[in-house]
């Protein structure tokens, strides 16, 4: 009797086979997808009888599915030019953290940050590498999460060497000076030009002198009150005086009454406490009072008082004016650094006796002068341009202009600071040369900076990595081409990029860059052991072996491709012509049944 089992069998194998390639092309698209093979093997075989020569006659009993094995091989590699992509280009697997200390690994490098800056997958489960500490990565410690520093700021770095690359010009007459800069910065992040200042001395002998002025900047705050008398303006309405105090502009924001003053109404009288109190204040005095007929309020710093015309009301009220002081700090050391350059341009602006704005020009002001000298000449441009209510003082080196209705425009720029071993000679051979000082220069030490910042000890390289004079002496135009040092400002994160060796790194806005972290990637010994628990991961079992994990270009594993992302694998061609052959598969077994099925009902026709 012909056994329905074994065309049952292929065609539950078939189903298998038409599912696991269904699934392959409708994941066509999914990033980082490996396509599925159904392989079948035989069931085990009946004995049914022997040969003459005595061997078995075996009848097999049908089909299984023996596997669904996985195609590794790399999807094409495409440009996304989004950060957070990155491609594995070759073996290995990226390192997700699925939580509890368990990884899970994936080739599907669409990525996306956190909004804690950490990189994680599209599932939430965070993209782990090797940590980095002030730009050092440490391979050899624990996995960790990749967080990239969003909204955080670079601290500065103050310069410690500097070298420029310059020629002077051999044929210059004796006295010729030329000059080069380079812009440092101090501990603080502030950046300064430093001038080297070259004089040909003849004989193939030129010296140097390196100065470093300083452009200070404007702090500016409250200082103390000066104080104006504020006359009331009476007009007469009805059987009522009416009196109104005028405390200023800016709709009363100046309108504060000095302790000094005083008011009376008929037999009564204010009590004004100190200096500072609002004209809200005494006009809420004035009507607590209890005077009949009196009245008191205030409407954009300005006071009104109704009263009787026969209520004598007598005053003498001072307004508080609100003052400000600019200051310009030459550094510490008392003031001893504090003298002014040639560049200084300050000019002060104000009013005059007749309420009028007036300004004080800049004061010529030459190199080296005293900040007394300096201070003096501002006083007596001031009164020169009739500008009142604004004195100018010196204590400590600090320069401090204070008064109302005070602005400042220009720059106070500092005489270079005092500084060691920043003059002496260089001397070249006939060829051009430099061979003196032999050596870099070290111990250029500037000191008393205006932001407070650390002293700066700097290095002048004049010599480069192999050995030759970045400073020479040929029959050429003096002239620098470049200028070299090693600090830099403050700066905010911008943004980030995956290297091939799977360095991640982060750029500031002050041009720097720093590596935060290096991605993971891990290998199995055996890739058809994984488990595909979905979403393009897998996760180790006994079967593939424990995982390997390393960073990319080592040990076998693939680099890393940024801003890049790996697709499916799946090759649509092959997967038709696969469909066709488990399509006839299938019908070939649904028709072995429909033949089991008919010799059947024959069998049973054959009784009656």
């Amino acid at each position: 009797m012909p056994s329905f089992y074994i065309p049952l069998s292929g065609l539950d194998a078939d189903n298998t086979a038409l599912n696991t390639i269904a699934n392959n092309l409708s994941n066509m698209n999914t990033t980082g997808f490996k396509a599925q093979t159904t392989n079948f093997s035989d069931l085990f075989y009946q004995q049914v009888g022997t040969t003459g020569a005595g061997g078995e006659i075996q009848q097999g009993t049908g089909v299984q599915v023996a596997s669904n094995s996985t195609d590794f091989t790399e999807g094409s590699i495409s440009s996304t030019g989004i950060s957070t992509d990155v491609a594995i280009n070759g073996t290995g697997f990226f390192v997700l953290d699925n939580g509890g200390g368990a990884q899970l690994y994936t080739r599907n490098g669409n990525f996306q940050l956190s909004s804690t800056g950490v990189l994680e997958s599209t599932e939430g489960q965070a993209v782990m590498g090797y940590p980095a500490a002030n730009g050092v990565i440490n391979t050899s410690g624990a996995l960790s999460e990749i967080t990239l520093p969003t909204g955080q700021v670079m601290p500065p770095s103050a310069t410690t060497s500097l070298s420029m690359t310059q020629n002077l010009n051999s044929s210059s007459p004796i006295g010729t000076q030329t000059t080069g800069q380079v812009q440092i910065y101090d501990s603080l992040g502030n950046s300064y030009e430093a001038t080297v200042t070259y004089t040909n001395l003849g004989d193939n002998q030129w010296s140097y002198a390196i100065t470093l002025p300083d452009t200070l900047s404007a702090t500016e705050a409250a200082a103390g009150v000066a104080k104006s008398t504020v006359t009331p303006t009476t007009a007469t309405s009805g059987t009522n005086t009416i009196y109104t105090y005028n405390f200023g502009s800016s709709n009363g924001t100046l309108a504060t009454v000095d302790g000094s003053s005083t008011l009376s109404i008929g037999a009564s009288s204010v009590t004004i406490p100190a200096a500072g109190e609002s004209v809200s204040s005494l006009a809420a005095q004035i009507n607590a009072l209890g005077v009949a007929g009196v009245s008191a309020s205030v409407n954009n710093g300005i006071l009104t008082v109704t009263a009787p015309t026969a209520t004598t009301v007598t005053s003498s009220i001072t307004q508080d004016l609100a003052k400000s002081t600019i200051s310009y700090s030459f550094g510490s050391n008392g003031g001893t650094l504090a003298t002014v350059d040639a560049g200084t341009n300050l000019t002060i602006s104000g009013l005059n006796a007749s309420g009028a704005s007036a300004t004080c020009a800049a004061p010529t002001v030459t190199a080296g002068e005293s900040l007394a000298t300096y201070a003096a000449a501002l006083t007596a441009g001031l009164s020169a341009a009739g500008v009142t209510g604004i004195t100018v003082a010196v204590n400590g080196g600090v320069l401090s202009i204070t008064g109302t209705n005070l602005t400042t425009s220009g720059s106070v720029i500092q005489d270079p600071l005092a500084s060691a071993s920043a003059h002496g000679t260089l001397t070249f051979n006939s060829s051009g040369n430099l061979i003196s000082p032999a050596v870099n220069i070290s111990n250029i030490t500037f000191a008393g900076l205006s932001d407070n910042a650390n002293n700066m000890d700097l290095t002048w390289n004049l010599y480069g990595a192999n050995g030759t004079g970045n400073i020479t002496q040929t029959d050429a135009a003096s002239g620098q081409t470049s200028q070299n040092q090693n600090g830099y400002a403050s700066g905010e994160y911008q943004s980030f990029s995956i290297g091939s060796d799977g360095t991640v790194t982060a750029t500031y806005s002050n041009g720097q860059s720093q590596s935060v972290g290096q991605l993971a990637i891990a290998t199995v010994s055996n890739q058809q052991g994984l488990v595909d628990v979905g979403s393009t991961e897998y996760q180790a079992t006994t079967s593939s072996g424990l995982a390997t994990v390393g960073v990319a270009g080592s040990g076998g594993r693939g680099t890393l491709e940024g801003a890049s992302l790996e697709a499916s694998n799946v090759n649509i061609s092959a997967e038709f012509s696969d469909l066709i052959v488990a399509q006839r598969a299938f019908e070939a077994n649904a028709k072995s049944v429909t033949t089991f099925d008919t010799i059947t009902q024959e069998t049973i026709n054959m009784i009656h």
